[in-house]
Order: structure tokens, then sequence, then C-alpha cells
């Protein structure tokens, strides 16, 4: 060998340190590309909640109204069915403002409510309305 230190087992110290710093710096290198946590990509998956949801009606009476309110409220909207009614088999399409948890409130014609509570509403959900309870993933 040609000059320099070896340890017991052959090894040269120098040596040694530098391959292990050049592994530390190696793997500062790929946590310096990994986006932090707050980065663009974030903003992209929130942005696919847009709100968007559906109120499938798979009971065997049609719905009267539908109302809905975010689960931090105690009043309840206005009804989403305006004139309308919810034919049974039948599903519509709907929007909140804002995603999140709310709670929704339905009425058959007979007068008969349900009621489901802290729903999280995002784009592509879908609600549906039982015989005996209201739905949703």
């Amino acid at each position: 060998m040609s000059g320099g230190v070896t340890s017991a087992r052959g090894h040269r110290p120098g040596v040694r340190r530098g391959l292990a710093l050049a592994a530390l710096l190696g793997l500062a290198a790929c946590a310096a590309e990994a986006p932090p946590p707050s980065s663009p990509a974030a903003p992209r998956a929130a942005a696919a909640c847009d709100g968007n949801f559906r109120i499938s009606n798979a009971s065997s009476r049609p719905v009267q109204r539908i109302f809905w309110r975010d689960s931090a409220l105690t009043a309840w909207g206005s009804d989403q069915l305006r004139r309308d009614v919810l034919d049974a088999g039948r599903s519509a399409p709907f929007r909140v403002a804002t995603p999140g948890l709310y709670d929704i409130r339905i009425l058959f014609p007979d007068g008969r409510a349900m009621e489901r509570r802290n729903i999280n509403i995002c784009s592509g959900q879908v609600v549906t309305i039982g015989n005996f309870a209201i739905n949703a993933p």
C-alpha cells in the first residue's frame, strides 16, 4: 500500500469517512428534491374537491325536499329541490359552496324526515337515500 493509515481490518479510515460523507450528501440531495407538504402538489389535491356531488334516491318513495347545512351551523338552508321532487330510482347533481362536513335532511311527501350528519362532501361523491337511512361514504 502506498502511505496512509490502515486499520486492523485493513481499511483506511479516511476512505471510510469519505464514503459515509458522500452517502449523507446523497441523502440530503434527495431530500432537497422532494417537494415539501405545502408545495403546489398539495393545492392540486384540494382543488379536486370542488363541492360537486350527487344525491341518489334508492328508496321506494319520492323525496319532496332536500336541505343541507354546514355541520358547524344549526339552521337548515333552503329546499334544494325547490318545486321539484326526486323520484324513486333517480339521482340529481348538487353543489355546495365550500366542500367540507355537511348535515343533510330529506322530507318525504308523507311528512317523514331523515337526517345524516357530518357527511364529507367532496367532488364525485354520491349520497344515497334509502328507505330507512341516508348513506354516504
